[in-house]
C-alpha cells in the first residue's frame, strides 16, 4: 500500500520549516470491533525519515499511539533550492515518499 504525503516547506534564515500530512489510518490493535469481537489488526507508522539533499536530518521512530492522518511539522537547516524529502513507512510494508524543491 502507498502512503500519501502533502508537503509545503519555506525557508526564513537558513531554517526550513517542513510540514507533512500523511494519510494513514493508524491503528493501534486495541480497538474492538463491535460486530465480531475480534481487535482491528494492528496498522501504524514506525519510521518517518526527513532528508535534505539525500542526507537524512530526522530518523522517528512512532508507535500506534500517533493519531490518524498525522499532521507533523519540522524545521531543519537548508537553503532555497534544497530537496527535502519524506519518506514514511508502516508495519504491515506500506511506505510513501514526497519530495519538494524549497523556494
Amino acid at each position: 500500500m502507498s502512503i500519501k504525503i502533502r508537503m509545503r516547506g519555506k525557508i526564513k534564515g537558513g531554517i526550513a520549516e517542513v510540514k507533512a500530512l500523511i494519510k494513514h489510518p493508524m491503528e493501534s490493535g486495541a480497538r474492538m470491533n463491535k460486530k465480531t469481537g475480534k481487535p482491528y489488526p494492528a496498522k501504524y507508522i514506525n519510521t518517518v525519515i526527513v532528508a535534505v539533499n539525500g542526507k537524512t536530518e530526522i530518523d522517528a521512530q512512532w508507535s500506534g499511539s500517533v493519531s490518524a492522518n498525522p499532521y507533523m511539522g519540522v524545521k531543519v537547516k537548508a537553503s532555497k533550492g534544497d530537496k527535502v524529502t519524506v519518506t514514511v513507512a508502516d508495519n504491515t510494508g506500506g511506505t510513501g515518499t514526497k519530495s519538494i524543491k524549497l523556494k
